[in-house]
């Protein structure tokens, strides 16, 4: 049946509304791709994490101390600090002991009972030799009578000095008797003969040294204390800066002297030097030389490690106190790197490049996990040193 006239056909309709379905889905599309770009490049972010290879250095300093303080802070112009010098006198008297030695004699001695079996008395004259079965040969140190059917004790010393005298308990006979005279009067030991021993008290000048040395400690400690009271808060005194003169120095006894005890007296003249400890760095530290803070350059500086040598200058123009000459280590590390070599690499090659660096200890490299390339935009990628 043919189509009445006057009336649209719908077709046309369809393939409108077909169209602009798909001209919406293709814009979708490329404002989700577009969308997802920008995302993709914002959040791409690489983080390289450098720990730098240090080598440590000595390092040397000369700060001087001024006595006006041109600045609250103590820290002045020129590498100086401000600081006092500090001074006081300590004396003071102190007994101390001598040396006890122990002395052993150079011959033995010991007691012998001497026997007398004959009618007639026998006198002795001191140095009567007494002869052991070895042949040691004992003198009688003062004359005796033996009574007749008697006997006496007495003491002997060895003819010899030695060790080899000293003999335990043994019989002697009198080699200035004849045979038949032996048979009557002979001794026996009443003991073991020994080197006797005996304390002595000697002052040497060792142990006048010593007395001197231990009351210049304690005089020292003292002037210390001292000083301390007239520190202000944030001052200290540098135990190197010690000038100390010795006023007087004198003992109670001389070398050789063999009293129990002697007396030092001593007297002491010190002056320190007082200042900030922390400005003194600060103002070391500052003095490094530019090559320290250019180029890359990084350090660590050890704080423990300040050592010091301290000059008293005299009156000047320029109301100097002291200068301090010292040094100090630090550890240096140089990382030149530049973050346009990483663009784009893969994370290996990175790691690769990063291993060759000089000055480069460790390195490690942080991604997105939906990517394994750093990002080609240079301010995407951020280093940090791990100190």
């Amino acid at each position: 049946m043919s189509q009445k006239p006057g009336k649209l056909s719908p077709r046309p309709t369809k393939i409108i509304k077909t169209g602009y379905k798909n001209l919406i889905v293709a814009f979708s599309f490329l404002a989700f791709m577009l969308v997802a770009a920008i995302l993709y490049f914002a959040l791409s972010q690489a983080t390289v994490l450098i720990t730098p290879s240090y080598a440590e250095q000595n390092v040397g300093f000369v700060v001087q101390v001024a006595g006006e303080v041109s600045r609250q802070d103590g820290l002045l112009d020129n590498q100086r600090i401000a600081g006092d010098i500090l001074e006081t006198t300590v004396e003071a008297s102190q007994e101390f002991p001598a040396e006890k030695i122990s002395l052993t004699a150079d011959k033995a001695r010991g007691r012998l009972t001497v026997y007398n079996d004959y009618s007639q008395p026998q006198p002795l004259i001191a140095r009567t030799r007494f002869a052991s079965p070895a042949g040691l040969i004992f003198r009688l140190l003062d004359g005796v009578t033996i009574p007749a059917k008697g006997k006496i004790e007495v003491e002997v010393e060895a003819d010899q000095p030695g060790a080899a005298y000293e003999i335990s308990d043994t019989d002697f006979s009198l080699p200035a008797l004849s045979a038949w005279r032996n048979q009557y009067v002979y001794a026996k030991g009443g003991g073991s003969m020994v080197r006797q021993t005996s304390a002595k008290h000697q002052i040497t000048q060792a142990v006048i040294d010593q007395a001197t040395n231990h009351l210049y400690s304690q005089l020292l400690t003292q002037a210390k204390d001292e000083l301390a009271k007239n520190l202000s808060a944030d001052q200290t005194i540098i135990d190197d800066s010690l000038n100390t003169t010795v006023i007087k120095s004198s003992s109670s006894e001389q070398a050789g002297s063999g009293q129990a005890n002697f007396t030092v007296s001593l007297a002491l003249a010190v002056k320190a030097l007082a200042i900030n400890f922390d400005n003194l760095k600060k103002q070391a530290v500052a003095s490094l030389p530019d090559s320290y803070s250019q180029n890359g350059a990084l350090t660590k500086i050890n704080y423990d490690s300040f050592t010091y040598n301290i000059t008293f200058l005299d009156d000047n123009t320029e109301n100097l106190l002291a200068q301090i000459k010292g040094e100090f280590s630090l550890s240096v590390a140089t990382v030149n790197l530049d973050k346009s070599q990483l663009k784009g690499l893969s994370k290996k090659e990175a790691e690769t490049y990063l291993d060759n660096l000089s000055g480069v200890e460790t390195a490690a490299i942080r991604l997105p996990f939906w990517t394994k390339f750093l990002p080609t935009l240079e301010d995407h990628i951020n280093i940090e040193i791990v100190k």
